[in-house]
């Protein structure tokens, strides 16, 4: 039995962009390559090779914008009931639901008014309270807030709206034991050691124009639609729609929210347990690769032994050959037997004169420079 998921093609994007395509495909019930084929039918782009992995180790990573279209076409995906397999990220988001609808304390509906607002709230308020609609805006009709505060770009009549949804989140999000901080990007909340941005934006229409000397541009339209993005590596949007607004829908915000920390804890983990394990590896292959060097090095100086020993028999054969015929030059015998306890590789007889010599090449180890 199949039943169908129903995506538009900016939530898959976002899905592809935020879960790797073997793990996500697991939501579906389909093999990575058959979810790769959807998004490759629908024209989603896919993160490239090692993207992943980049991401892991903190490198700058690039996400490829999803290609507008002027019909968006409604992505069905079937799933197979049949298969069985329990889904990790299924199992999470249930776990969180629960949790989130158990946590009593949680304001899941927005107030009508804006009542004693967070600090954040208000500053955001009074912000908006001096603005004016600007001819120049990326949307038309709307104002934004300036850097420095939480990132809102909405239309006059909607700025109310905007900021009871705002407090609302930021509130429930203390309440979760988020902590938060406004940067360049705007606001941000973070747990477990990560960070995800939110943004509050009024949707738009495109509308193209032609002046009175016939140029012709395209504009963006307010149209009077609110939208949350919650941005993390991929972007999640909460948007009105004909049967729901945003403010009916902060408990699937926060889920998602919760869920997606709890996943980035969870990939945290085993990026840990996996990276102990390859450190764990690469010691074991360094303890192997120094033992092997210490054995061929152990066997080089056992065949140069054995080399010098052949040469050392010659030069003691020839010493008791110069000893029997020269028996009055005791000085040279003296030497040479000195000489010879410096070369035998079984004495190896320390000799001041030659420390700095290769019994194996008799040539220097190093020339030493004498400075007068």
């Amino acid at each position: 039995m199949n039943n169908v998921v129903k995506l538009t093609r900016t939530e898959l994007y976002d899905k592809v962009w935020a879960t790797p395509l073997t793990t996500l495909s697991k939501e579906f019930n389909l093999s990575d390559n058959g979810l790769r084929k959807i998004c490759i039918k629908f024209d989603i782009p896919l993160p490239p090779m090692g993207y992943w992995q980049k991401l892991q180790f903190g490198k700058k990573v690039v996400q490829i914008p999803l290609p507008q279209q002027e019909n968006e076409e409604e992505v069905k995906i079937y799933v197979d009931q049949n298969k069985n397999e329990p889904n990790p990220i299924n199992s999470l988001r249930q776990i969180v639901t629960e949790k989130i609808k158990k946590n009593s304390a949680l304001i899941l509906k927005v107030s009508e008014r804006l009542s004693k607002p967070d600090e954040i709230t208000s500053k955001v308020q009074e912000n908006l309270s001096k603005k004016k609609v600007n001819d120049y805006a990326k949307i038309k009709g709307t104002i934004d807030t300036d850097g420095g505060l939480p990132n809102i770009v909405v239309s006059p009549k909607n700025v109310s709206r905007a900021l009871r949804i705002l407090d609302n989140l930021i509130k429930n999000f203390k309440i979760l034991g988020y902590k938060m901080n406004i940067d360049s990007e705007g606001l941000k909340f973070a747990a477990y050691e990560d960070k995800i941005t939110l943004y509050i934006k009024e949707k738009s229409n495109i509308k193209d124009t032609t002046n009175e000397r016939g140029w012709k541009s395209r504009d963006l339209i307010a149209n009077g639609m609110l939208a949350v993005k919650i941005v993390q590596y991929g972007t999640t949007e909460f948007a009105d729609t004909d049967k729901l607004l945003v403010e009916d829908q902060i408990e699937k915000i926060l889920i998602k929210v919760e869920t997606e920390f709890q996943r980035m804890a969870e990939n945290r983990r085993k990026w840990k347990i996996e990276s102990e394990k390859r450190e764990e590896l690469r010691k074991i292959e360094e303890a192997k690769q120094k033992m092997k060097d210490e054995e061929l090095a152990k066997f080089i100086a056992f065949y140069n032994d054995a080399h010098r020993w052949k040469k050392f028999i010659i030069l003691k054969e020839y010493f008791e050959y110069m000893k029997s015929h020269n028996t009055t030059n005791k000085e040279w015998i003296e030497w040479a037997e000195k000489k010879l306890d410096w070369y035998d590789p079984a004495k190896n007889t320390e000799d001041g004169l030659m420390d700095n010599v290769d019994k194996n090449t008799l040539e220097a180890k190093e020339k030493k420079r004498w400075d007068w």
